[in-house]
């Protein structure tokens, strides 16, 4: 940079430095949020969706057994030359075992979409990682060239002219 340097406004370049602090600060304030939002939702679906649809699945696998121990029951209710009437008792059985099937593949969705997410996450955060250490760094350099220059320029500012 040669050549003068052509400054109409301290106070410009003072607003400039103060809006550049207060950038930094809500950025930084931004990314600290996602980071915390992102492991709120991972932790969400790692482990409270997961515990969540084990445990349904344990307790359908209870209904099922429950389902198919009474349909047995009627079964052994049959007398001979009769016929037992036991369609309410299978189709408990057909709907508890879909309602098993159904919480098994949740459980499954449920794992691949952890592992989508930490992925989306693994991403994100090689993305923002330069603007954070831009924000950790490079900014706060900058910000203290600002405050030299504006103390120079202020220094300068308060010196008599020569007198001729």
């Amino acid at each position: 940079m040669s050549g003068p340097a052509n400054v109409l406004s301290v106070d410009a370049i003072k607003r400039f430095r103060d809006a550049l602090a207060l950038f930094i600060e809500e950025a930084k304030h931004a990314l600290v949020s996602v980071d915390m939002e992102n492991r709120r939702t991972h932790d969400w679906i790692a482990n409270h969706q997961r515990l969540y649809w084990l445990e349904e699945v344990k307790r359908r696998r209870e209904r099922l057994s429950e389902a198919s121990a009474a349909l047995h029951r009627k079964k052994l209710q049959q007398r001979p030359g009769s016929t037992v009437h036991d369609a309410d008792e299978t189709e408990a059985v057909r709907v508890a075992r879909a309602r098993l099937r159904d919480s098994e593949g949740k459980v499954e969705i449920v794992k691949r979409w952890a592992t989508a997410y930490q992925h989306a996450i693994d991403e994100y955060q090689g993305s923002a990682r330069p603007l954070a250490d831009m924000l950790e760094h490079d900014a706060v350099r900058a910000l203290a060239l600002l405050d030299r220059m504006i103390a120079a320029l202020e220094d300068y500012a308060r010196v008599d002219p020569p007198s001729s």
